[in-house]
C-alpha cells in the first residue's frame, strides 16, 4: 500500500471514541511503515499522534435536511450526498493513487453514496481501493423507528452500495460485530467482512485510586437514552441502599439536551462522597485514569441498539479486566459469554433490573473480577487495532497491496 487516507466526518475533538479510533489507527498503520493521512471536520480540534487532520468535512453525519415527513429520507440523501461529495472533491486528485487505500470509519447511507460520485469524477487509473466501516444500522435507531417511509433507508444504503462497487469494484464493506454483518450483508446485498473492535487498551493501565472499601462504579459516554443514562437515578438510588454501598462517577459530556436536565440536576444534588460528576469530553489520558478507578463498569444499554452495535467502552473495560453490568441481548452480554468474562446480566432494560444486577455484581465483586482478569487476555488478543488492521488489510484487494 502507498498511502492510507482516513477520512472521518465525525473527528472534531475527544468526543466519543472518535479520536481514539483515528489515533489508534495512525498508530498501528505507521508502525507497518505505511504513511497516513486524516481528513476530519472542519472544526477539528484535534491532532492524531501529532498529525494534524486536514479540515474538509461541512456536517455532522447524523445532520439532515429533509422537511417533508413523507420524503424525508429522499431529501437527506439527495441533499447530504451532494453536500459530502463536494468536500470529498477538496481533496486534490493527485494525492491519490490506485495503490491507496480510502478508509471511512463511521458513515451512514447518506454519505455513501458521495463515494461513488465523488471517485466517478476521478480517473479509474488513479482510484483507490475503498474500505467502508459501517457502524449505525440507521433504520433501527430509535429517532428513525416512527417516522413514515423508514424502509426507504435500507433501499437508499443498497442502491447507494451498489453505486460505489460500479466505481470501485475494489471496494470493501466491514463493520464489528456478527450481528452488524448480517444485517449489512441482507440490507446491501453485498458481501460484509466482520472485524474485530478496533481499540488499544494502555498496556499498563494506571492504578486505581483507593476510595476505603467502598467498590467504583464508573459510567462513561455520550448522554444518551440509548446510553441508559436517564436510568441512573433509579439504578444508583437503588444501590446506594445496599451493602457493600459503591460510590459513583458519572461523566456528563454534555448538558445540552434539555430532557436530560432532570437527571444532571439530581446527579449534582448527590453527596460528593457518593456521586462524582465530571463534565465534558475526556482525553484518551483522562478517560483511561477513570476507567482505572472502576471496580465496575456500568454499560445500561438499550437492547434495541446495542443489540447488534459494539461498544468502545465495553471492549476497552473488558480488555482491563473490569467486571461489567449490562442488559441481556446485547452484543457485550452475549461477547462476556462467550469469552467468560466478569459480566453480569440484566434481564430487562429497566433501571430496577440494572439495579439488580449491579447489587449481584456488588455482592459477588470478587469472584466475578477474578474471572474478568483471567480472561482479559483472550478477549484483548482477539479484539484489537492489531487484529483488526490485520484482517482488514489481508482482504483488501491484493493490487493495492504492493508495498504491504
Amino acid at each position: 500500500m502507498r498511502q492510507l487516507h482516513i477520512l472521518d466526518p465525525q473527528l472534531v475533538d475527544y468526543r466519543g471514541h472518535y479520536f481514539n479510533y483515528c489515533a489508534q489507527a495512525v498508530r498501528e498503520v505507521r508502525r507497518r511503515g505505511v504513511p497516513v493521512s486524516i481528513y476530519a471536520r472542519k472544526t477539528c480540534q484535534v491532532a492524531c499522534e501529532g498529525l494534524r487532520p486536514e479540515p474538509i468535512f461541512s456536517h455532522d453525519i447524523f445532520a439532515e435536511v429533509g422537511r417533508d415527513p413523507e420524503v424525508w429520507a429522499l431529501e437527506n440523501f439527495h441533499a447530504v450526498n451532494q453536500a459530502f461529495a463536494a468536500d470529498l472533491s477538496r481533496i486534490p486528485v493527485d494525492r491519490l493513487s490506485a495503490e491507496d487505500l480510502l478508509f471511512f470509519p463511521t458513515l451512514q447511507q447518506n454519505q455513501l453514496y458521495a463515494i461513488a460520485l465523488w471517485l466517478g469524477r476521478i480517473p479509474a487509473a488513479r482510484r483507490p481501493a475503498v474500505a467502508v466501516l459501517l457502524r449505525y444500522l440507521t433504520p433501527a435507531m430509535e429517532y428513525i423507528k416512527n417516522r413514515a417511509n423508514r424502509d426507504l433507508i435500507a433501499h437508499l444504503y443498497r442502491y447507494a452500495a451498489l453505486s460505489l462497487v460500479a466505481a470501485q469494484p475494489r471496494t470493501l464493506f466491514c463493520t464489528d460485530t456478527r450481528e452488524m454483518a448480517d444485517a449489512f450483508h441482507a440490507m446491501l446485498g453485498q458481501p460484509v467482512l466482520e472485524l474485530p473492535v478496533a481499540m488499544e487498551p494502555l498496556e499498563t493501565p494506571p492504578e486505581p485510586s483507593v476510595a476505603g472499601n467502598r467498590p467504583t462504579v464508573v459510567y462513561l459516554g455520550h448522554v444518551s437514552p440509548l446510553k441508559g443514562f436517564h436510568l441512573l437515578p433509579e439504578i444508583i438510588a437503588h444501590c446506594s441502599r445496599r451493602s457493600p454501598r459503591p460510590r459513583f462517577i458519572v461523566q456528563v459530556q454534555s448538558r445540552a439536551d434539555a430532557i436530560f436536565a432532570p437527571v444532571c440536576q439530581w446527579l449534582d444534588g448527590q453527596p460528593p462522597a457518593d456521586v462524582r460528576v465530571v463534565e465534558g469530553a475526556l482525553s484518551p489520558e483522562h478517560y483511561h485514569r477513570l476507567l482505572a478507578e472502576a471496580d465496575i463498569v456500568l454499560l445500561p444499554y438499550s437492547p434495541s441498539y446495542y443489540g447488534h452495535c459494539s461498544s468502545g467502552v465495553f471492549a476497552e473495560a473488558a480488555a482491563l479486566g473490569k467486571v461489567v453490568v449490562v442488559p441481556a441481548n446485547t452484543v457485550a452480554a452475549r461477547q462476556g459469554r462467550e469469552f467468560g468474562l466478569g459480566v453480569s446480566t440484566a434481564e430487562t432494560w429497566t433501571g430496577a433490573a440494572l439495579a439488580g444486577a449491579l447489587e449481584r455484581a456488588l455482592r459477588d465483586l470478587g469472584r466475578l473480577q477474578a474471572q474478568a482478569r483471567g480472561a482479559a487476555a483472550a478477549f484483548r488478543a482477539d479484539q484489537s487495532v492489531q487484529s483488526f488492521w490485520t484482517q482488514l488489510l489481508a482482504q483488501v484487494p491484493a493490487a493495492v497491496l504492493v508495498a504491504a
